[in-house]
């Protein structure tokens, strides 16, 4: 019987809710470059993607020197707001205690750079969880299945299962042929998730699928 499954986590919309913190920064950012601000449900829909992708979202008339100044600006400020708040999803921090308890191997694969990665991990009490923690940052790569890559050079890619909210995570876990859980409580509607080999709509529901032993997935 398989006792260890390597967990590999998104981070926005599965583990933490970081809009408190974004979307201040992200209104003050855009004004200061002379920018609209969108409505909070176009900005919501920028989560999960890479850095690059949110400011030609949010800032597409203005040149890419611009978007990278504003992306500096922007992650700066979210990064003086999350060492102040709270942004951990409900059951977060129970279920990846059970999870690593039962004794499953935990990491992190999340389409954000080295400063909001480790800003969150220490933040939030989350590092002890995780072995290797990887981000589109740390990999300098383009897609969330260039992390997976880099993952599997050192953690057991035969027991591995991606958890997230996005299409970005099926895509990623399909190009590796791994399963794929997407989560209904974050960011990403409904057709993001067609790719999920199962879907649940809370956190703890891992602690279910994932019990010490043989995974029922």
């Amino acid at each position: 019987m398989q006792s260890m499954t390597t967990l590999i986590f998104d981070l926005d919309g599965t583990l933490i809710d970081t809009t408190g913190a974004v979307f201040p920064a992200f209104r003050e950012t855009l004004r200061s470059f002379g920018a609209p601000v969108p409505q909070s449900e176009v900005m919501a829909k920028t989560f999960g993607l890479p850095d690059v992708e949110i400011w030609k979202m949010l800032m597409p008339n203005h040149s890419t020197d611009e978007r990278t100044a504003a992306f500096q600006m922007s992650e700066r400020l979210v990064l003086e707001n999350l060492r102040s708040q709270d942004v951990l999803l409900p059951g977060a921090m129970e279920t990846l205690s059970q999870l690593k308890g039962f004794g499953h191997l935990l990491t992190v694969a999340s389409n954000c750079g080295d400063g909001y990665l480790n800003t969150v991990l220490d933040s939030q009490g989350l590092r002890e969880f995780f072995t290797h923690p990887l981000c589109l940052g740390t990999v300098k790569g383009d897609a969330k299945s260039d992390i997976l890559t880099e993952h599997f050079l050192r953690l057991d890619k035969r027991h591995a299962v991606m958890i997230g909210d996005r299409s970005s995570d099926g895509v990623a876990a399909k190009a590796h042929n791994i399963p794929f859980v997407g989560c209904a409580f974050g960011f990403g509607n409904a057709a993001e998730l067609d790719l999920a080999d199962v879907v649940i709509s809370q956190l703890t529901d891992l602690v279910t699928l994932f019990p010490a032993g043989e995974p029922r997935i």
